[in-house]
């Protein structure tokens, strides 16, 4: 498959989706608010990035969140995989690191 043709079949596939018609199969059992979540960000077209190594597999961030999904070239339906909550960028860590910071010396001043 080229890359054109796999572009090609992605875009088929978001088109298809509407909150109506996602079958999403949820084998790691993950809260219905994490699948509803998942739904949503389908339904609004959210980008999916294509997995290099497998066929038909994606990587989908929306709102904090990394979803690993497969979708079924037989009848559409979207296995959730795997999600995991994105860790902060560089600059948010140290803005809430340097943050931890100021709020103890300024509870060590005001203590004194």
């Amino acid at each position: 498959m080229t890359s054109t043709e796999g572009l090609d079949g992605l875009k088929r596939k978001r088109s298809m989706f509407s909150r109506e018609n996602i079958r999403i199969e949820n084998a790691r059992l993950y809260p219905s608010e994490i699948v509803n979540q998942l739904r949503t960000a389908l339904a609004n077209g959210t980008e999916l990035h294509a997995d290099e190594f497998r066929v038909k597999f994606y990587d989908l961030n929306s709102e904090g969140r990394t979803y690993f999904i497969y979708i079924s070239p037989a009848n559409g339906s979207v296995t959730l995989i795997e999600t995991w909550a994105q860790k902060y960028t560089s600059t948010d860590a140290k803005s809430v690191e340097q943050h931890t910071w100021w709020r103890r010396i300024t509870e060590h001043i005001l203590a004194a």
